[in-house]
């Protein structure tokens, strides 16, 4: 049964004179909260969060129009008297302080953040909107309907307003998530082609309710069809390789009730950011977007996992038009794939390949964990629990692609202690792993081969929405395979092996399983084969 839903929007809460800004984007230090400008001198955050351990974190400031420069640049807001940095840590309170120097007021600010002199880093940055109205005296502005919305997927729907005069556009976007314990990303932004939908370079806002149940919303470049890697891939502005920009996001505010979520955002036509905005035009009225739906791990920024197919251009200047009254959001869920394992008490060989993780009905469904949109294949089975035996050798014919200069098809196999893995990803939460096989004595890897592929197309994705077997969903996959050999990893776990490990791709977070042990003799095997014979063959007789 779908639920239709018809939502209102505020530009700027206020509350006895005060204005709320935002919800402060987590960067670094678990720094969190809500800002607010109490009056046109003084700023509070509500819920402030801070670990306390950066050496040297200021409240800091920019005026004119130039983004943050991570380098300086701004103007520190002394904590106190004593102290010009943050003094320690800091769990859900509130703190208040004024803007120096005198005669400076909010409307002279552009960007608020907190940054760290020592380490020239920002934990969080938020823009200032121009023009900000304290004379209401507490009564809010009075609230206006989305003027338009289109359903993006069964899942997912998009409502916004322009605002002409602001030069501003505030989105709505609500989706199903019927498992609150799982975060789920709801994501919309301008395409990378303005001919038609292209991920790469894409545009989007990435929003989410936390697990604090607080609404948040992401400023995102698409730079690369992989998780965030050294600033490279589906990365938030501010982590972006070629130049760190800032969160062009405000005014986040967001729900979720009777498994569905909804944040509302806002952002300038044009935030003067060229190396990671686009300028929104609202007079296209051939404008292409992106849109993604799936769920997201401890940080936002490494799982951008299910991305848009084809989207018809739509013209977001256009006049009022709600399309999503005929069509509500459809939140009822399949069932998700069964979990499979394979039982090899004798040494043998497996094929190892990439493919889609079965998205919501696959890997997230089967493990638990969040994960990318890909995952292994083990002898032709999403994540298979392996289920050896200690002292036998096992062979594995990797092809997860061998070419490092393209990392969203670089995955190299080994077997690890961690149950994320990605040991060379430097934004992994968890670097200490203990790693036994898949790698050489000078660290090298050595699970790298020929890629093959099981891609997702239109024909599988109608197959696994319909709520089909894995066999079915698994049997309209597309296989692509690169010319080459694949990659062999041998390993023959001892006693001193873990009874859990993993096997995991070496760049990317969350693709493969666990691996067992079992203390049953390696003849089991062979005995119960003869018993499966000699059954078949009384059954030909």
């Amino acid at each position: 049964m779908g639920t239709a839903l018809f939502l209102l929007f505020a530009v700027f809460a206020t509350v006895s004179g005060r204005v709320f800004i935002g919800n402060l984007p987590t960067q670094g230090h678990s720094v969190s909260g809500k800002l607010y400008a109490e009056d046109e001198t003084t700023f509070t955050i509500e819920d402030f969060t801070y670990d306390g351990t950066a050496p040297d974190a200021l409240l800091y400031y920019y005026t004119g129009d130039s983004p943050p420069d991570r380098n300086g640049g701004g103007i520190i807001i002394p904590f106190s008297d004593s102290s010009e940095k943050l003094p320690r840590r800091y769990n859900g309170e509130t703190i208040t302080f004024d803007i120096v120097p005198v005669g400076t007021t909010v409307d002279d600010i552009t960007y608020f953040t907190i940054w760290c002199r020592a380490a020239k880093v920002f934990f969080t940055q938020i823009v200032i909107p121009d023009n900000l109205d304290f004379s209401s005296g507490g009564t809010p502005p009075p609230v206006q309907p989305h003027e338009n919305c289109v359903p993006l997927d069964s899942s997912l729907q998009a409502r916004w307003s322009v605002d002409r005069d602001a030069e501003t556009i505030t989105v709505t976007l609500c989706g199903c998530n019927s498992n609150s314990n799982i975060t789920q990303y709801m994501g919309f932004g301008l395409s990378g082609s303005e001919s038609g939908t292209l991920m790469l370079e894409a545009d989007p806002v990435i929003a989410y309710i936390d697990e604090n149940f607080e609404p948040q919303a992401k400023d995102y470049f698409l730079s690369g069809y992989t998780q965030c890697l050294n600033g490279v891939g589906a990365c938030p502005d501010t982590l972006n390789s070629d130049a760190v920009c800032p969160d062009n996001v405000f005014n986040v505010s967001g729900y979720m009730k009777d498994g569905v979520e909804c944040v509302t955002y806002s952002r300038a036509f044009d935030t003067g950011d060229a190396d990671c905005d686009k300028v929104i035009d609202v007079d296209n009225m051939q404008q292409y977007i992106v849109w993604g739906l799936g769920p997201l791990g401890e940080t936002a920024f490494k799982h951008f996992t299910r991305a848009t197919m084809s989207t018809p251009p739509i013209h977001l200047g256009r006049d009022p038009l709600d399309e999503c009254m005929e069509t509500p959001l459809e939140c009822e869920k399949c069932p998700s794939f069964e979990a499979k394992q394979i039982l090899a008490l004798e040494g043998r060989t497996f094929s190892a390949r990439i493919g889609s993780s079965g998205v919501e009905r696959g890997y997230t469904a089967i493990t638990g964990m969040v994960g990318w949109g890909i995952s292994w294949y083990i002898d032709e089975q999403l994540i298979p629990e392996l289920m050896l035996k200690r002292g036998e050798t096992y062979t594995f014919m990797v092809e997860g692609g061998n070419d490092p200069e393209l990392p969203a098809d670089y995955h190299p196999f080994y077997i690890t202690d961690s149950p994320e893995g990605a040991i060379l990803n430097d934004l992994k939460e968890t670097p200490n792993e203990r790693v036994f096989a898949g790698f050489d004595a000078s660290n090298n890897p050595t699970g790298v081969g020929r890629l093959c592929d099981y891609k997702e197309t239109e024909q599988s994705s109608n197959v696994r929405l319909s709520c089909a077997s894995f066999e079915e969903y698994f049997d309209a996959l597309d296989l692509q395979c690169t010319d080459g050999e694949p990659g062999v990893v041998t390993w023959t776990p001892d006693d001193s092996t873990p009874d859990v490990v993993y096997y995991q791709c070496a760049t990317h977070l969350g693709l493969g399983w666990k691996i067992t042990f079992s203390s049953a003799p390696a003849n089991i095997v062979s005995m119960a084969t003869a018993f499966l014979l000699t059954s078949l063959s009384y059954m030909l007789l």
